[in-house]
């Protein structure tokens, strides 16, 4: 159980790092400081640092994780390629939603329309990278699945 700690200490610091950007953000000093434009501030500059900081970890999480699934004897092994496609999937949505809220000010109507598409189509390679690579580890998957509606006994 110790070996999976390490788990907990990622969402402690994600968490850490999100909340702070929210606090710091909100203050007054941040709220009013701007960058250029009157609709970029030091707070949203704040937040978007926190937000691309926590998805970072989570990214470091998910290529950790799946290392440590990797790791792991018989068929559950085989879990970490779904858990990496649905980490990436997560992590390119989330990126797209990071970045566009900080830089919209500043992004052209066709630089705009050109970053919505390439996120489009990385969502959509993320999307169809779970999807096969849940069809080619389905008997995993539906172990995993098994295993975690039996009754622990022991």
């Amino acid at each position: 159980m110790n070996k999976w700690m390490w788990i907990g200490k990622f969402l402690i610091v994600i968490a850490a790092a999100l909340v702070l950007g929210e606090v710091l953000g909100s203050l007054a000093l941040f709220k009013s400081a701007t960058l250029g434009t009157a609709k970029v501030t030091a707070g949203s500059l704040v937040r978007f640092i926190a937000h691309a900081g926590a998805l970072v970890l989570t990214f470091m999480l998910g290529q950790r994780l799946t290392e440590q699934i990797r790791a792991l004897d018989g068929g559950m092994a085989r879990l970490a390629d779904p858990v990496l496609a649905l980490v990436t999937l997560i992590i390119t949505v989330s990126a797209y939603l990071v970045l566009i809220s900080f830089s919209a000010p500043f992004l052209s109507e066709g630089v705009r329309t050109m970053l919505d598409w390439v996120f489009i189509l990385g969502i959509l390679a993320a999307a169809v990278w779970l999807v096969w690579t849940l069809f080619q580890n389905s008997e995993a998957v539906m172990e995993a699945i098994g295993k975690s509606g039996k009754p622990k006994t022991g």
